[in-house]
Protein backbone atom coordinates (compact mmCIF):
# COMPACT_ATOMS: atom_id res chain seq x y z
CA UNK A 1 0.00 0.00 0.00
CA UNK A 2 1.32 3.42 -0.90
CA UNK A 3 0.10 6.96 -0.83
CA UNK A 4 1.73 9.59 -2.96
CA UNK A 5 0.45 12.28 -0.58
CA UNK A 6 1.95 10.54 2.48
CA UNK A 7 5.23 10.01 0.66
CA UNK A 8 5.38 13.71 -0.26
CA UNK A 9 4.53 14.82 3.27
CA UNK A 10 7.14 12.46 4.66
CA UNK A 11 9.76 13.94 2.33
CA UNK A 12 8.64 17.45 3.31
CA UNK A 13 8.92 16.62 7.01
CA UNK A 14 12.41 15.16 6.55
CA UNK A 15 13.49 18.24 4.59
CA UNK A 16 12.10 20.54 7.31
CA UNK A 17 14.23 18.78 9.93
CA UNK A 18 17.27 18.84 7.65
CA UNK A 19 17.09 22.64 7.19
CA UNK A 20 18.36 25.10 9.78
CA UNK A 21 15.27 26.34 11.64
CA UNK A 22 14.28 29.99 11.29
CA UNK A 23 11.08 30.46 13.31
CA UNK A 24 12.20 28.89 16.60
CA UNK A 25 9.82 28.48 19.50
CA UNK A 26 10.01 31.36 21.99
CA UNK A 27 12.72 30.87 24.59
CA UNK A 28 14.50 27.95 22.95
CA UNK A 29 17.06 29.83 20.86
CA UNK A 30 19.82 29.94 23.48
CA UNK A 31 23.51 29.08 23.48
CA UNK A 32 23.69 27.27 26.86
CA UNK A 33 23.15 23.53 26.26
CA UNK A 34 21.13 23.09 29.46
CA UNK A 35 18.58 25.85 28.86
CA UNK A 36 16.65 24.28 25.97
CA UNK A 37 15.86 21.30 28.22
CA UNK A 38 14.68 23.61 31.01
CA UNK A 39 12.60 25.71 28.70
CA UNK A 40 11.12 22.71 26.89
CA UNK A 41 9.98 21.51 30.29
CA UNK A 42 8.44 24.93 30.98
CA UNK A 43 6.60 24.89 27.67
CA UNK A 44 5.40 21.31 28.20
CA UNK A 45 3.99 22.25 31.60
CA UNK A 46 2.25 25.32 30.17
CA UNK A 47 0.76 23.20 27.40
CA UNK A 48 -0.31 20.52 29.87
CA UNK A 49 -2.08 23.11 32.00
CA UNK A 50 -3.99 24.46 28.99
CA UNK A 51 -4.89 20.97 27.76
CA UNK A 52 -6.00 19.84 31.23
CA UNK A 53 -8.73 22.48 31.19
CA UNK A 54 -9.95 21.12 27.85
CA UNK A 55 -10.03 17.48 28.98
CA UNK A 56 -7.11 16.19 26.89
CA UNK A 57 -5.90 13.88 29.64
CA UNK A 58 -3.71 11.64 27.48
CA UNK A 59 -1.71 14.67 26.34
CA UNK A 60 -1.48 16.06 29.90
CA UNK A 61 -0.11 12.76 31.19
CA UNK A 62 2.38 12.46 28.35
CA UNK A 63 3.52 16.09 28.63
CA UNK A 64 3.91 15.72 32.41
CA UNK A 65 6.17 12.68 32.06
CA UNK A 66 8.27 14.37 29.39
CA UNK A 67 8.48 17.64 31.35
CA UNK A 68 9.91 15.75 34.31
CA UNK A 69 12.56 14.16 32.11
CA UNK A 70 13.50 17.44 30.46
CA UNK A 71 13.78 19.09 33.88
CA UNK A 72 16.14 16.37 35.13
CA UNK A 73 18.14 16.52 31.90
CA UNK A 74 18.47 20.29 32.37
CA UNK A 75 19.98 19.78 35.81
CA UNK A 76 22.34 17.03 34.62
CA UNK A 77 23.60 19.31 31.85
CA UNK A 78 23.78 22.37 34.08
CA UNK A 79 25.87 20.57 36.68
CA UNK A 80 28.21 19.25 33.99
CA UNK A 81 27.31 15.69 34.91
CA UNK A 82 26.49 14.99 31.27
CA UNK A 83 27.02 16.44 27.84
CA UNK A 84 24.08 16.83 25.41
CA UNK A 85 25.30 13.91 23.29
CA UNK A 86 25.43 11.72 26.40
CA UNK A 87 21.89 12.26 27.67
CA UNK A 88 20.32 8.96 28.71
CA UNK A 89 18.67 7.05 25.91
CA UNK A 90 16.13 5.38 28.17
CA UNK A 91 13.56 6.99 30.41
CA UNK A 92 14.41 5.08 33.63
CA UNK A 93 18.11 5.84 33.12
CA UNK A 94 17.40 9.57 33.41
CA UNK A 95 16.30 9.01 36.99
CA UNK A 96 19.24 6.72 37.80
CA UNK A 97 21.58 9.42 36.53
CA UNK A 98 19.73 11.97 38.68
CA UNK A 99 20.32 9.82 41.75
CA UNK A 100 23.99 9.39 40.87
CA UNK A 101 24.31 13.16 40.56
CA UNK A 102 22.54 13.80 43.86
CA UNK A 103 19.48 15.45 42.36
CA UNK A 104 17.23 12.86 44.03
CA UNK A 105 17.98 10.08 46.45
CA UNK A 106 17.98 6.48 45.21
CA UNK A 107 14.47 5.69 46.47
CA UNK A 108 12.95 8.76 44.79
CA UNK A 109 14.76 7.98 41.53
CA UNK A 110 13.56 4.38 41.67
CA UNK A 111 9.98 5.48 42.37
CA UNK A 112 10.05 7.88 39.41
CA UNK A 113 11.47 5.19 37.13
CA UNK A 114 8.82 2.73 38.36
CA UNK A 115 6.06 5.27 37.74
CA UNK A 116 7.26 5.73 34.18
CA UNK A 117 7.66 2.02 33.54
CA UNK A 118 4.40 0.97 35.19
CA UNK A 119 2.09 3.75 34.08
CA UNK A 120 3.44 5.97 31.31
CA UNK A 121 4.07 3.10 28.96
CA UNK A 122 0.78 1.49 29.88
CA UNK A 123 -1.19 4.70 29.30
CA UNK A 124 0.60 5.46 26.07
CA UNK A 125 1.01 2.04 24.48
CA UNK A 126 -1.30 -0.43 26.15
CA UNK A 127 -4.68 -0.52 27.84
CA UNK A 128 -4.19 2.18 30.47
CA UNK A 129 -6.84 4.83 30.22
CA UNK A 130 -6.20 8.51 30.67
CA UNK A 131 -8.56 10.05 33.21
CA UNK A 132 -8.95 13.41 34.94
CA UNK A 133 -7.53 12.27 38.29
CA UNK A 134 -4.50 10.67 36.65
CA UNK A 135 -3.84 13.76 34.55
CA UNK A 136 -4.27 16.09 37.53
CA UNK A 137 -1.91 14.11 39.76
CA UNK A 138 0.73 13.73 37.05
CA UNK A 139 0.60 17.45 36.29
CA UNK A 140 0.92 18.25 40.00
CA UNK A 141 3.90 15.89 40.32
CA UNK A 142 5.61 17.31 37.22
CA UNK A 143 5.07 20.88 38.40
CA UNK A 144 6.43 20.15 41.88
CA UNK A 145 9.44 18.21 40.55
CA UNK A 146 10.16 21.08 38.17
CA UNK A 147 9.97 23.66 40.97
CA UNK A 148 12.16 21.49 43.23
CA UNK A 149 14.89 21.04 40.63
CA UNK A 150 14.78 24.60 39.32
CA UNK A 151 14.79 25.95 42.87
CA UNK A 152 18.19 24.36 43.43
CA UNK A 153 19.65 25.66 40.20
CA UNK A 154 21.88 28.66 39.70
CA UNK A 155 19.94 29.24 36.48
CA UNK A 156 16.48 29.17 38.05
CA UNK A 157 15.91 32.70 36.78
CA UNK A 158 15.93 31.25 33.25
CA UNK A 159 12.73 29.28 33.92
CA UNK A 160 9.80 30.45 31.78
CA UNK A 161 7.13 29.21 34.19
CA UNK A 162 7.15 32.44 36.26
Amino acid sequence: MSSTRIEQLLADAQAAFDRRPTDIERGLDVSDAALPQLRKACRLLAGAEALQEQGYYTLVIEASFVAMERTVEFRLLERGTMEPKDLPGTHPRVYREAASAGIFDESMAAALADLWRDHRAKTYYQDGLAAAERAETMYALATELHAFVVGRSSQGHECLCG
